[in-house]
């Protein structure tokens, strides 16, 4: 299990500090070698037919429950419990190649979304540092992800965005959860019957 770096390593627990700041970072979520061959997995079917989906709203690669990011959320949702101090029910898993061309701008997430972890996958010719930002406690906080690193976030309530890309490509998976005791728990599997790869529909907002 990935060790949870909390906001203020002097403060208070991760889960309260997650409660109060909304995020917290947790280094090396998985092992380095899974992401590199999942950047070479990633990678590979960028000019392939209908893996990947663009969408004018950021205008990214985007793929929506992918067997492999899919694979990962028992895992990961080990990581984002010991975190945040809640149980959890998953949703869905995304995985997203940015590009020069890709806009991230300001904004919170759907309901489906309610807390979430980005993670770093792999990069290629972009600047070592890429960090994406949120909005917490009034002032706009630069997170930087190495690969593996993941930032566990309120997704409903927390803004996040990215500056764009100066150069190369970038690719994040995205792990998506509700609050087993919160509203969203009808959300389970995102409307799905389970976990796994499920023909493409996309996170409602990006239509």
């Amino acid at each position: 299990m990935a060790e949870i770096m909390m906001a203020d390593p002097a403060g208070p627990l991760v889960s309260d500090q997650f409660d109060s700041l909304g995020y917290v970072v947790a280094p090396r979520m998985l092992p380095r070698a899974q992401l590199d061959t999942a950047f070479r997995y990633y990678i590979s079917y960028v000019g392939m037919e209908g893996f990947y989906r663009i969408y004018d709203k950021v205008n990214a690669l985007d793929r929506y429950a992918d067997a492999l990011s899919e694979a990962w959320m028992p895992d990961v949702q080990k990581v984002i419990e010991a975190a945040t101090g809640r149980r959890l029910l998953p949703t869905y898993s995304f995985a997203r190649i940015y590009t020069t061309e890709s806009r991230l701008r300001k904004h919170v997430d759907h309901h489906s979304c309610e807390i979430s972890a980005t993670m770093t996958v792999g990069h290629h010719h972009a600047p070592a540092d890429w960090p994406i930002l949120v909005e917490s406690g009034g002032k706009d906080v630069p997170v930087s992800l190495d690969i593996g690193d993941a930032l566990i976030y309120k997704g409903t309530e927390l803004p996040h965005w990215r500056e764009p890309l100066a150069s190369g490509i970038w690719c994040q998976v995205f792990f998506h959860f509700v609050d087993a005791a919160g509203p969203f728990t009808d959300r389970i599997y995102d409307g799905r019957r389970k976990l796994g790869p499920d023909p493409w529909r996309g996170p409602a907002d990006l239509e």
